[in-house]
């Protein structure tokens, strides 16, 4: 007696769908968690200083001293710039960090390097 083919059943259906569903939820989840970094924050010009604040929204949350770099633009022209390590500062969330820049004045832009990536980070008012 020849037994006829069998399809697939109902079972295995779902069983590839779950599959599937657990694929594109790792797939979303290591997108979300490993999105791009977003520097913004504040600057306010203090004396021959500008103060820049890394926002609370800051991504990554923190920056090693020794992995980033600044720069201050008039218009097109960089008029001051450095390390983080010249600056001796971490950047994280919210905490202020003073960047040298006598030159500056309100309505430049605050630019920050990141894993070679320039950022504008803020407008100094």
């Amino acid at each position: 007696m020849k037994l006829p083919k069998r399809g697939q059943g109902a079972t295995e259906y779902l069983l590839m769908l779950a599959a599937v569903l657990v694929i594109v939820a790792i797939a979303v989840w290591y997108v979300i968690s490993t999105g791009p970094a977003v520097i913004k924050g504040t600057a306010t010009k203090n004396g021959d200083n500008v103060i820049f604040t890394p926002s609370a929204s800051m991504v990554p949350a923190s920056i090693s001293s020794t992995d980033w770099e600044w720069a201050i633009y008039h218009g097109t022209d960089n008029i001051a710039g450095g390390t983080g390590t010249g600056e001796g500062a971490n950047l994280e969330r919210g905490v202020p960090v003073s960047l040298t820049a006598a030159s500056a004045v309100n309505g430049d832009n605050v630019k920050i390097k990141y894993e070679g990536t320039w950022y504008d980070a803020a407008t100094i008012t």
